[in-house]
């Protein structure tokens, strides 16, 4: 992966070792967008004048909420994915780690959202 020999140390990073670290800055940021998106959300709520424990919000209040806090939120995992695929496909295997960490966040944040607004207007 370097151009050292044995004993040496790399004079260059691999371009797999590269994307690999991008993959888990991403993953890191995770927790990070959380926050910001949850603070959007709000900030969207509180501007329609609502607040999203409330009962009888319209479903299109939800709706324009809930996109661009899932947007925010989704950023970091899509490029966990994609920085992780970028490595595995370089031969760095452990790119599929991020890979796994940024799907299951951003999927299981969107069905939770998907499943909240669903259920609040049945």
């Amino acid at each position: 992966m370097s151009n050292a020999t044995r004993g040496e140390r790399p004079s260059q990073t691999s371009a797999a070792g590269l994307w690999f670290g991008r993959a888990w800055i991403a993953v890191g940021l995770i927790p990070v967008f959380f926050i910001l998106a949850f603070a959007v959300g709000q900030v969207l709520y509180t501007l329609m004048g609502y607040l999203p424990e409330d009962a009888g919000i319209p479903w299109w209040v939800d709706l324009v909420a809930t996109i661009p806090t899932m947007a925010v939120f989704l950023v970091p995992c899509a490029a966990a994915v994609l920085y992780g695929r970028r490595a595995n496909r370089l031969g760095d295997r452990r790119g599929l780690v991020p890979v796994c960490i940024g799907a299951l966040a951003g999927l299981g944040l969107l069905s939770l959202s998907i499943v909240t607004i669903i259920s609040s207007h049945l």
